[in-house]
């Protein structure tokens, strides 16, 4: 029997592991302590049986070590040196810092800006543009704070809330930051990394923080959120609307809000555009210290919002954050940051194909092909051709044409 021109020496998953350096692993391990006192289950080892839970669709440790025992002497291709236990990756979740995962992607991150960057993508500015926004994800215990009150019977649950910074032109986010659900967004704005000089930060109304939006007119860094519905403003000017301006735009103006520092009473100007959306019948308000571009392309900045609620639903519905693999703040921070390290990898491995896939279906299918000894841009970009070329047999080992009808990516 002729071998198939389509097999690979290594399997799905370990092409994906392969775009992880072990010696930067090793590095970032050594600069963090975290293989102190470890035997065999090192941070490699505990970063690839993580990819693997989550890229599998594992909910839970049990289903995690069963899924790896069962490939047998295969895992070795994917470069697990043995198949851990649950208490083993039980207590490295729970001992090992989350802060050498959190290291470990933007090393990714660093190392694959250039594949991920799309300069394809609507450019309204020369500036880099990022959307901003948090999401919660919920815990059946109070392991992490969350708002509301507590049942009846006393018991509480708890959630994680993940503020994230978007860069628009990978789409992937370039800044985390994972806390309690009741800690209020505009305290992640305070932070000093927030955003830097020549960026434009585009996120919504609960961000809004008046002292850092003063800040930031003097640092040359930019932003375009909505105006509060309690916000008292003061006009301070109107501008005038050129003929080219759609109708949409109702108003463009420079006001002045205040707010308490320091118990002092300061101001700071800014632009407000007034805006009708005819797709819902509201306007909108939005609010900038960006002076120099059309009030239009004020609007379609902040639509570019919407984007980071679309990473949000990809991550929520690929993998498996409906459980988490430890009950403590320690191993919930790592499965988000090991999560979001497969969500990179993958999205590097999207880009190098020339087929449009959707990130669902591929996931879809990475799940059922991980140990498939294929190559994966093949396999994913000439689907139609590999199915055209299977041979099909019936019980009298004669040959069946198969029906090809509708068998496309």
């Amino acid at each position: 029997m002729s071998k198939s021109k389509y097999f690979f020496g290594q399997p799905i998953f370990s092409q994906l592991i392969g775009l992880i350096k072990k010696d930067r692993i090793e590095a970032l391990a050594s600069e963090y302590k975290s293989d102190h006192y470890c035997k065999k289950f090192n941070t490699f080892q505990h970063l690839i049986t993580m990819s693997y839970g989550i890229l599998s669709g594992c909910n839970s440790l049990r289903e995690m070590c069963t899924g790896i025992v069962s490939y047998g002497d295969k895992i070795a291709h994917c470069k697990f040196t043995y198949a851990p236990k649950r208490s083993t990756i039980s207590d490295a979740n729970s001992k090992r810092s989350y802060k050498v995962f959190e290291a470990c992607y933007y090393d990714l991150l660093k190392r694959y800006s250039s594949d991920l960057s799309d300069s394809r993508t609507g450019i309204i500015s020369d500036k880099k543009i990022f959307a901003i926004d948090s999401t919660t994800f919920s815990l059946f215990q109070p392991i992490f704070e969350c708002v509301g009150r507590k049942a009846t019977s006393g018991q509480s649950k708890g959630g994680i809330k993940s503020h994230q910074k978007l860069d628009l032109q990978m789409g992937i986010p370039v800044k985390v930051y994972n806390n309690h659900a009741r800690e209020h967004d505009s305290i992640f704005i305070q932070k000093e990394d927030f955003l830097k000089e020549n960026e434009i930060g585009v996120f919504d109304k609960a961000y809004n923080k008046y002292s850092a939006f003063a800040k930031w007119n003097t640092q040359n860094i930019f932003f375009v959120t909505r105006l509060k519905d309690n916000a008292k403003e003061e006009m301070v000017e109107e501008f005038e609307l050129s003929k080219a301006t759609p109708n949409e735009v109702l108003r463009d103006a420079k006001i002045k809000l205040k707010y308490k520092e320091d118990n002092e009473i300061k101001e700071v100007e800014l632009r407000l555009v007034s805006y009708y959306d005819t797709t819902k019948n509201r306007c909108l308000y939005f609010l900038s210290n960006l002076f120099d571009l059309e009030p239009q392309q004020i609007a379609d900045l902040y639509k570019m919002r919407w984007k980071v609620e679309l990473l949000f639903k990809k991550i929520k519905q690929n993998f498996p954050l409906q459980y988490f693999y430890g009950e403590s703040q320690n191993a919930i921070q790592i499965q988000l940051w090991c999560t979001l390290i497969v969500l990179l990898l993958v999205t590097v491995m999207q880009k190098a194909l020339k087929t449009k896939w959707a990130f669902s279906n591929l996931i879809s299918l990475m799940q059922k092909h991980l140990f498939t000894y294929i190559k994966f841009t093949v396999f994913f970009d000439h689907m139609d051709k590999i199915i055209a070329n299977i041979k099909f047999y019936n019980n009298k080992d004669e040959y069946i044409q198969p029906e090809l009808e509708g068998l496309t990516t």
